[in-house]
């Protein structure tokens, strides 16, 4: 009966492929939202792992080269009691001014408007410790000490319309107007991850180099020197909760006057990393829905295509069921005819949603480089809606069919 079904599925064959090209596009869209959320989420959720226990402090109300941090404050929270003594390592980094690096930013020099280049002083001894970008190298070395030299984001290579090989030159600014500057060259390429964003959401790229040279170039432009403008601590924890709790305590110590002349706010990255993810779940949801109606819109065609096919078809069934058929198979069959047209659009939406997937992680798309993973769960929703489909779409041209009256049909009334 089966490859009987089969063959009827596509007895009117251009109104059978449109109905399966409707519901295919209707699951292609299920199919690569779901591979879309999936990769990021899944990128989200190795971020928030790899966070557990990380705690940014950065000076209270203030962000980014704003932040002066005294170089005696690592010292200070080690000191501390309830905190210090969990400290596992940390690392220090200065942020230069955006005017220093103001002639890389924007879509003149990026990808976007809002996207913006930053130079950062790192300690290399506590960076190594620290696993951070010195130990990230990909290409060429490190920085030496305070010989204008830097390492760059990797991301770089795909954005930059300035020269980023090893060996070329950064012009950094020393004042607004650009009139003073000074050359750092590019001797190595560091990895960094994209967490996934759309391309035009604005990025902020990373070169770095040693502290001494970043604390010069400072003192050169009439900037602040000899500060750190943030501190990342490591806490021996296993939970966000736990990390959580020692941002707290950080927290009430500074509104105490304890880190005096410092006032800081401390916030953990896994806190940042589990919001993401609680968003990606209402949009995963949203899209969900999303999909569904595209689903059933796309379904409909099938019980449309059925019903024609059955009505056209009435005189068959009559035949089949004088010559022993029963209701029941005749209602399978008509069922098993849309569940082929079902499994067929299944096919046609993992097809062309497997294209569609590959552009988004080749950085064709708008969404550049999106995390897309394809799954086995992704699959067995595709699959488990074309037989949803397939059963729905049946059921009524199925009832139909199998209530046939042979007498009444043959005599043509």
């Amino acid at each position: 009966m089966l490859k009987f079904s089969i063959k009827n599925a596509f007895r009117k064959r251009s109104i059978a492929i449109l109905a399966s090209v409707g519901v295919g596009f209707g699951l292609m869209l299920v199919f690569v939202i779901g591979a879309f959320t999936d990769g990021v989420s899944a990128q989200f959720k190795n971020s928030l792992r790899e966070s557990i226990g990380i705690i940014e402090v950065v000076e209270k109300d203030q962000v980014g080269s704003n932040s002066h941090l005294t170089l005696d404050l690592p010292n200070k929270l080690l000191e501390t009691t309830e905190v210090g003594g969990s400290i596992l390592k940390y690392n220090v980094e200065t942020q230069t001014p955006l005017y220093f690096t103001s002639n890389y930013s924007g879509s003149k020099a990026l990808r976007n408007t809002g996207d913006t280049l930053g130079l950062y002083g790192l300690n290399q001894t506590l960076d190594n410790d620290w696993e951070g970008p010195t130990t990230k190298i990909l290409e060429g070395r490190t920085f030496n000490l305070q010989k204008n030299e830097v390492i760059i984001d990797s991301r770089l290579l795909d954005v930059a319309k300035f020269p980023v090989s090893l060996n070329d030159k950064i012009i950094i600014s020393l004042d607004p107007g650009g009139f003073n500057t000074t050359s750092l060259t590019i001797v190595g390429i560091y990895k960094e991850i994209d967490l996934g964003a759309p391309t035009f959401v604005p990025r902020e790229y990373y070169i770095y180099t040693d502290m001494d040279t970043v604390w010069d170039l400072l003192a050169i432009a009439g900037e602040e020197t000899n500060i750190y403008t943030k501190l990342e601590l490591e806490f021996n924890v296993k939970t966000t909760e736990q990390t959580e709790a020692f941002v707290d305590k950080i927290n009430e110590y500074s509104q105490n006057g304890e880190f005096e002349p410092n006032f800081i706010d401390a916030f953990a990255l896994a806190s940042f990393f589990e919001s993401i993810e609680e968003t990606f779940v209402i949009f995963d949801a949203f899209a969900s829905i999303i999909g569904i109606i595209t689903v059933i819109a796309g379904g409909m065609a099938i019980i449309v295509t059925q019903l024609m096919s059955v009505t056209a078809r009435m005189k068959e069934f009559a035949i089949l069921k004088a010559t022993g058929w029963k209701n029941r198979h005749i209602f399978q069959d008509v069922v098993f005819e849309s569940l082929t047209l079902g499994f067929l659009g299944a096919a046609i939406g993992m097809g062309i949603g497997s294209i569609l997937i590959f552009l988004l992680g080749s950085g064709i798309s708008p969404f550049g480089g999106a995390a897309a993973t394809i799954t086995l769960e992704g699959i067995i929703e595709v699959l488990a809606y074309a037989l949803g489909l397939g059963v729905l779409g049946g059921l009524y041209p199925g009832i139909k069919a199998s209530r046939v009256r042979p007498i009444v049909v043959l005599k043509g009334e």
